[in-house]
């Protein structure tokens, strides 16, 4: 039994191989395509800080900040909102900000590594979720198998052990 089991696991996490890839490809043309639409529809424009930057948060090292400013949209209409900042801009400077297609803020596109980092992710996390499924099956029977045993070596010695502790007695 152990062994069908050990041959079970070893099956699956082959097959958790081609898995992985299936997820990994299927995300990488979601993601690529989610980029490319990103990226045609998002765009730079320069925006105006209205009060100097605030520091919100972050260690010394990887200091972030936001301001208000304002900018103007693609259709010629105004837009204000508060915006990440390099830490220390003055009020006065200028920013560019990511906007969509009706001028609001916006996250940046995603960019190739992005898509990257989630391809692989995906694909990783599949084939460590397809390898812990094998492995955690496989201790299971095995479990069930010692557990079986067990039972069986109990019932074996209570039958065996009267006779054992009767010779022990007659000496």
């Amino acid at each position: 039994m152990e062994l069908f089991s050990w041959v079970v696991c070893v099956l699956l996490a082959v097959a958790a191989v081609p898995a992985a890839v299936a997820v990994g490809s299927v995300v990488a043309a979601d993601a690529g395509t989610l980029a490319s639409h990103q990226a045609a529809e998002r765009r730079q424009v320069p925006a105006v800080v209205l009060e100097d930057a605030e520091v919100v948060g972050g260690g010394t090292s990887s200091l972030r900040a936001t301001a208000p400013a304002r900018w103007t949209g693609p259709d010629g209409s105004d837009h204000e909102d508060v915006v990440p900042v390099p830490p220390g801009t003055p009020a006065g400077g200028t920013v560019l900000v990511w906007t969509a297609p009706d001028g609001s803020p916006s996250a940046r596109p995603l960019e190739h590594r992005d898509v990257v980092v989630v391809t692989v992710t995906a694909g990783t996390l599949t084939l460590l979720l397809g390898l812990a499924t094998a492995a955690a099956g496989h201790a299971a029977v095995c479990a069930l198998v010692d557990r079986a045993r067990d039972r069986t070596w109990e019932r074996e010695w209570d039958e065996v052990e009267p006779l054992w502790a009767a010779r022990f007695r007659l000496r």
